[in-house]
């Protein structure tokens, strides 16, 4: 079953890459020229900005997985870090990830990768591992993904999840709030596999007929029950109203929370 997803969300976020890379338009490859230039400069990145400050990348082996085009360990690594690797399952993300390290003559490399099958050479490796919004969802089963990150940190290593929550997954299917139509709310207490049926290009918002994919709802306790059984020890969790998935309906739901911090430590 995981090979078959692996498989249809790969093609399908190599097909999703080329409309973010249209809409960017290269801003990224203008930008990484720039030695101080960030793509963690959004509102809600002050946040995740004081956490890392705490943690102390300096010097660090950093990773990410999922890392998506690389624009986000790459701008980890401006924090200090001396080494950094991402994983990803898209051909054309890694493929840009590498044109933007060439770029910003930055010490990282990329691995196009199914995540649960990274190489044991990879085991103690990190100090620091950072997993951002829309990683989780795309793994059915949790306890697979953190025994593996578990194996790559090190000893006392961290890792720090910003994600968007469980509960703003609620909106997939188009919740109008107005109307309150809760029978089109996305069950808390069903994982799925749901579909993104009109595509996956959240940067330009194009809309498209878009290969299968499969994504899975993860209950907050899914999440933090899969990291304690993998001997990684909770440190901090804080719940924002910050919304992070570019859903118009969300932004007005700030009574609710829409994204989070979880910090933990092997």
């Amino acid at each position: 079953m995981h090979k078959k997803i692996t498989e249809t969300n790969r093609t399908a976020w190599n097909e999703a890459q080329k409309y973010h890379q249209k809409a960017r338009n290269n801003s990224l490859q203008l930008g990484f020229k720039d030695p101080n230039f960030t793509t963690l400069n959004r509102d809600c990145d002050e946040i995740l900005m004081k956490k890392l400050k705490n943690i102390n990348l300096n010097n660090k082996t950093i990773g990410q997985l999922p890392c998506n085009n690389g624009r986000e360990l790459l701008s980890l690594m401006k924090l200090g870090a001396k080494k950094a690797v991402g994983f990803d399952i898209s051909d054309v993300a890694i493929e840009e990830a590498k044109e933007l390290t060439k770029i910003s003559k930055l010490n990282a490399k990329f691995e196009r990768k199914d995540i649960l099958e990274i190489n044991n050479e990879y085991n103690n490796y990190f100090d620091f591992i950072y997993i951002s919004e829309g990683s989780l969802q795309w793994f059915p089963d949790l306890n697979s993904y953190f025994s593996v990150i578990s194996r790559l940190l090190k000893k006392d290593g961290k890792i720090l999840i910003f994600e968007i929550h469980p509960f703003a997954y609620f909106f997939e299917n188009g919740f109008e709030i107005k109307k309150q139509n809760f029978q089109e709310i996305t069950p808390y207490f069903e994982k799925g596999p749901y579909s993104y049926e009109d595509g996956l290009d959240y940067i330009g918002g194009v809309k498209y007929e878009a290969k299968e994919c499969n994504w899975f709802m993860h209950k907050m306790s899914d999440i933090i029950n899969a990291i304690i059984k993998n001997n990684i020890k909770i440190e901090e969790f804080e719940e924002y109203n910050l919304e992070m998935a570019n859903n118009d309906e969300a932004k007005f739901l700030n009574k609710f929370p829409l994204s989070y911090i979880l910090i933990a430590k092997k």
